[in-house]
């Protein structure tokens, strides 16, 4: 396959994971519930829906590929469950603007881990474009903005130093199964989650339903193809991508819950993805002249 068709690939593959992905905000809303209880039922039904889906491709050899993964595959899905968590946590101690503000520096701590561990650099345009993405996102909540203190950064550095370094992981080890190390992170989240809880995870049927239809289908579809998007794309292009699940988010929520978002919301969104368009094109015209 040429790099051009690699790189094409592995920007469908990874968009389309974030268009799916981005569902989250909205069933969560559509449940009426949030903290460590919807986290719990998330991920439970992720993690379950994963083993029927693991064990539906590997034909009989999912022991062997387990074992292959080893801890490689752990240390890369215990990276999975705990980026949601954290995200969790900081939307729960400073708010969804701060967290969102945060998330959007995952580029940035992906390109790091990739130079100081991989000696991999990051295209100039990709750091750019994720300081246009930070620009917009903050323009759409300015006005919550105004506050942040050492308490906020604490809480919300996370999400984006392990999402970063999850993707960063994956660029670099291919041959770890991608539905298995979403599989771990199902795992992880939905123990960390119950714990958090105290056991306290009792939610009625109507609730239960979009989690269900959030954890069974979205979060394994959209993890997996995010992962399989780094086989083709560097991981802080990959990163620079989820950083739409911001802007996508809202649209589904104005669609489907009417909430029409103000004018800087629209704003900021046309700076975010105009950021990731511009970076997606010059890249791929890059990866044209390389073939």
């Amino acid at each position: 396959m040429s790099q051009r068709r690699e790189y094409w690939k592995g920007i469908t593959v990874t968009f389309v994971g974030v268009l799916v992905l981005s569902t989250d905000a909205l069933l969560i809303r559509a449940s009426g519930i949030s903290g460590p209880q919807a986290a719990f039922w998330r991920a439970s039904f992720a993690f379950f829906a994963l083993v029927l889906l693991f064990r539906a491709t590997t034909r009989g050899k999912w022991k062997e590929i387990l074992v292959a993964g080893g801890t490689r595959m752990l240390f890369s899905g215990f990276l999975w469950g705990t980026s949601g968590l954290t995200f969790a946590i900081g939307i729960y101690h400073s708010g969804a603007a701060i967290a969102l503000v945060m998330l959007a520096l995952a580029p940035f701590f992906a390109a790091t881990h990739s130079y100081l561990f991989y000696r991999t650099k990051s295209h100039p345009l990709t750091l750019i474009a994720a300081v246009g993405a930070i620009a917009g996102i903050a323009y759409m909540y300015g006005s919550q903005l105004d506050c942040i203190g050492p308490r906020d950064l604490f809480y919300t550095i996370w999400a984006p130093l392990i999402y970063g370094v999850n993707l960063s992981f994956l660029r670099r080890h291919t041959e770890i199964n991608r539905i298995s190390v979403s599989m771990v992170g199902g795992l992880v989240g939905a123990v960390i989650s119950v714990a958090l809880a105290k056991g306290n995870v009792e939610v009625t049927a109507a609730q239960l339903l979009p989690l269900a239809i959030l954890g069974a289908l979205m979060i394994p579809f959209g993890q997996t193809a995010i992962g399989i998007g780094t086989k083709y794309i560097p991981a802080g292009e990959s990163a620079l991508i989820s950083s739409l699940e911001t802007i996508i988010g809202i649209f589904y929520v104005w669609v489907f819950l009417c909430e029409v978002p103000s004018k800087e919301t629209l704003i900021g969104a046309a700076v975010v993805f105009g950021s990731v368009i511009a970076n997606t094109l010059v890249q791929a015209y890059r990866a044209a002249a390389r073939a």
